[in-house]
């Protein structure tokens, strides 16, 4: 199988594929947080500041984050 059809097929990629971060979404209790697992990463857990930025910060936290700690654009 092609990598371009094994990332559309369902159930498990041939393509291993490295995890550098996490999203976590608490609806019930309205928290979020995103944790950076890149080695060295001087902010590895960010957490939006009030209750009422969630939306915003699960928008544009990766990218945010990969631009601002790891000099990535995204």
């Amino acid at each position: 199988m092609t990598a371009e059809r094994a990332r559309d097929a369902p159930g498990r990629s041939p393509i291993r594929q490295q995890m550098n971060g996490l999203l976590v979404i608490d609806a019930k209790n309205v928290r979020a947080h995103y944790e950076c697992y890149r080695p060295g990463c001087p902010t590895p857990r960010e957490e939006p500041i009030r209750p009422s930025a969630i939306a915003a910060f699960i928008g544009g936290i990766k990218a945010r984050h990969l631009t601002q700690h790891h000099g990535e654009k995204r």
